[in-house]
């Protein structure tokens, strides 16, 4: 049954459904809800077999109206988002400020579409007040992002979550099957508590089925709290075999990372922010909603052997069917992603920036680009011989906002004609005090080579300067 032909079933839209957890959620839940699953890839909305709960919809999450067209009907959201994936062949950017723009394109979509109530899964949090690695940073600006808008926002903060297919407990057990000895760094002695899928989406259902529970934030108590290095070690005994350990006095994560990701199985950009979370001692408070998960919390080995199959191996990933295709694509597709932040110069609009940006690109280029706007609002980037090096065309969903100020990249020299073209966007931030100033799907024309190690490389260093440019002028007159 095509789920469109289940109306007495609430839609939940879901960004981030076809992961780990998206997955899992979408088949615990299937008996009492409809989903539309947004997705950027056509291969996972082509192969995705789940029909009868799920309607898969492509959607890019860094277009605004995409999004908001794609929520509408839609009764609640779950959001499960988190961008240390690559969505471009080329990602000039933080994760950390292209989940800041996402969670903003989400919520502002939410609000626009009508819905009632988002649930967004975040991490735990360290309650000592100490400087947070960049991941948990990210995790609560995100939360405080999402609540910067009318919808009711319930949050849920979970440590590693272990299941078939999770990346945390494969990571564990591909480093024990691989390493004989393994060298454990500081962060192998932080306290952490994992938790077990199914008690996540426990979790959700309860949020989302009592409105009691909505609109607030709860820690997912799950398996007690150990270090990393004792999750290892009863890994090893799960596995039957024996782990030895060479202490190291220092978190040491830029080599961490690398050794972790060649035998943990999991790429570099996913190691590196999962490591540095554990400088933190990560251990759940008690809430109402741990309470009520009490008597069904499943124990770290009934997670093991549910993960492994039976030569103790990890269960795949439900995206590593379409990772390979999805590569394939981005690297055929020849995209540029650029996301930078800038300090927000008080008391101006996202118009106001674009134009400055315009004004500064003419004097630091003086005597080679010129930007001019016409009538219609059009700018131009030209040779002072007026060749057209890149044409913006005014975006008519963001006219009117103060907030965001966006542009299409709709001809010149330097830009290949694609469908759909790429954008140039400013978006401010007053709650974080910045703004974000992106580029989106942008299709060079140079041969890719030529393009990444010189006009990409002269684009971020323009982005950079500017940027300073804007925290000089934060400091003087307004714009």
């Amino acid at each position: 049954m095509d789920p469109v032909t289940e109306p007495h079933k609430p839609l939940i839209a879901v960004a981030g459904a076809s992961g780990f957890v998206g997955s899992h959620l979408r088949d615990f839940l299937k008996g009492d809800y409809r989903f539309r699953a947004l997705t950027r890839s056509a291969s996972v909305a082509e192969q995705s077999p789940d029909a009868t709960s799920t309607e898969w919809r492509e959607c890019d999450l860094y277009s605004l109206p995409k999004v908001t067209k794609a929520l509408v009907g839609c009764d609640c959201g779950i959001y499960l988002v988190h961008s240390m994936a690559p969505s471009s062949r080329l990602v000039q950017g933080s994760f950390e400020d292209t989940d800041l723009l996402l969670a903003d394109n989400f919520i502002r979509a939410a609000e626009a579409a009508g819905l009632k109530h988002v649930v967004y899964l975040s991490g735990l949090i360290p309650k000592t007040g100490e400087p947070l690695s960049p991941h948990l940073r990210s995790r609560l600006e995100v939360e405080n992002v999402l609540r910067s808008r009318s919808v009711k926002v319930t949050v849920l903060r979970a440590g590693l979550i272990f299941g078939p297919g999770g990346s945390s407990f494969s990571l564990l057990i591909n480093l024990v099957r691989r390493l004989p000895v393994m060298l454990m760094p500081a962060w192998g002695r932080s306290k952490t508590q994992s938790i077990d899928i199914e008690n996540v989406c426990q979790a959700f259902r309860l949020c989302l089925q009592e409105a009691e529970l909505a609109g607030e934030t709860y820690d997912l108590v799950g398996h007690c709290a150990m270090t990393y290095r004792e999750m290892i070690s009863q890994t090893a005994d799960l596995l039957g075999k024996r782990a030895r350990f060479f202490n190291f006095p220092y978190n040491w994560f830029g080599l961490s990372k690398h050794w972790v990701s060649v035998f943990g199985g999991v790429p570099p950009a996913l190691a590196g922010p999962l490591l540095e979370s554990l400088q933190h001692d990560l251990v759940a408070q008690p809430s109402v909603l741990s309470a009520r998960l009490k008597n069904k919390f499943v124990s770290f080995e009934a997670s093991f052997r549910k993960s492994v199959d039976g030569e103790g191996m990890p269960k795949p990933n439900p995206r590593s069917a379409t990772q390979a295709s999805d590569r394939k694509f981005i690297k055929q597709a020849r995209r540029v992603r650029s996301v930078q932040r800038m300090p927000l110069p008080a008391n101006c609009s996202a118009q106001k920036i674009a134009t400055e940006y315009g004004e500064y690109l003419s004097r630091r280029f003086r005597g080679l680009i010129d930007a001019t706007k016409d009538s219609d609002g059009i700018v131009r980037l030209a040779t002072l011989g007026g060749i057209v090096l890149l044409e913006l065309t005014p975006s008519p969903y963001s006219q009117g906002s103060e907030r965001r100020c966006a542009f299409y990249i709709s001809g010149g020299k330097l830009s290949r004609d694609v469908d759909p073209p790429g954008r140039l966007e400013f978006r401010l931030f007053p709650e974080q005090a910045c703004l974000i100033a992106s580029i989106h799907g942008f299709a060079p024309t140079l041969p890719w080579w030529i393009y990444a190690n010189t006009q990409a490389r002269i684009h971020l260093g323009v982005m950079r300067a500017f940027g300073r440019h804007l925290e000089r002028k934060s400091g003087q007159s307004k714009l």
